[in-house]
């Protein structure tokens, strides 16, 4: 019995069986190369209002997301411009907040919205946004954490197809579990790139948020980065990008949520 035993792990070795990477003589195609660095999902939230920074930024030479505050003046030719050169494009929804209501701005949706009011403002504000596949909260550090508000919410955009991000404005948000319930496409974010107090801090912020991006996609093997259409940004952007694209690949977040459906059907079959 033992030399039977002895002998089958000797010809499971012999054919590679147990081998867990590939052998160090195979040569990678560039598809094989691409697929096995870290993926990092930039966001660019905040879009819609300045047409200028934004024409900008949909040059930048990477697959980015870009996330459109619904009702602004310029909506409709910046989705038409980030789907000309390759970019997703998602509404960035305005939700109430803790704190400061004027900074919501038009399309908001309100803790105190009936329910067909509350639907009628998210899909009217979806119109003014071609091209949507999905969406992020601005703001919403109140109605993220409201049970009801977020069922409602999710329950439509899974009938519309769309996908989640949550911009997580609250340790206490909801919105993402609620979206799983719904069988909703979701993700949150790892890191903002450009929080600031002061614009004079915003190139060191960039800098060190910019590594701490680097490592979180290397540990996780995925990042999600949320950041604005700030001239600094975009600079920042424009001079690291292409170095970042040599270890990392930089996708459209519904590549990362593909990612996610692929990991939890293996998890849900060998369980």
């Amino acid at each position: 019995m033992l030399s039977r035993i002895l002998f089958v792990l000797l010809l499971c070795f012999s054919l590679n069986v147990f081998t867990a990477v590939p052998p160090l003589d195979k040569n990678f195609t560039t598809e094989e190369l691409v697929s096995i660095k870290p993926k990092i999902s930039i966001v660019v939230d905040d879009l819609g209002d300045n047409s200028i920074i934004a024409k900008q930024i949909a040059t930048l030479p990477a697959a980015l997301t870009l996330a459109i505050l619904p009702h602004t003046p310029f909506a409709q030719s910046i989705s038409e411009l980030a789907s000309k050169h390759g970019h997703e494009v998602i509404m960035h929804i305005p939700m109430e907040a803790l704190s400061r209501p004027d900074l919501l701005g038009p399309g908001a949706l309100f803790e105190g919205m009936e329910q067909q009011q509350f639907e009628q403002t998210f899909l009217s504000s979806a119109q003014t946004v071609p091209n949507l596949v999905g969406f992020n909260n601005h703001m919403g550090s109140l109605l993220t954490q409201s049970p009801q508000k977020m069922r409602w919410l999710m329950n439509l955009a899974q009938q519309k197809h769309w996908y989640f991000l949550d911009s997580k404005t609250s340790e206490s948000s909801i919105a993402q579990q609620t979206a799983e319930k719904f069988g909703l496409a979701n993700i949150g974010r790892d890191i903002f790139l450009d929080h600031h107090n002061e614009k004079s801090e915003l190139p060191l912020i960039l800098q060190k948020q910019f590594e701490k991006l680097k490592r979180i996609a290397k540990s996780k093997g995925h990042v999600v980065a949320i950041c604005h259409p700030y001239q600094e940004t975009f600079n920042f952007l424009a001079k690291n990008l292409p170095e970042l694209e040599k270890e990392f690949e930089v996708v459209h977040l519904s590549e990362l949520l593909n990612k996610k459906r692929v990991v939890n059907t293996t998890l849900a079959k060998s369980n």
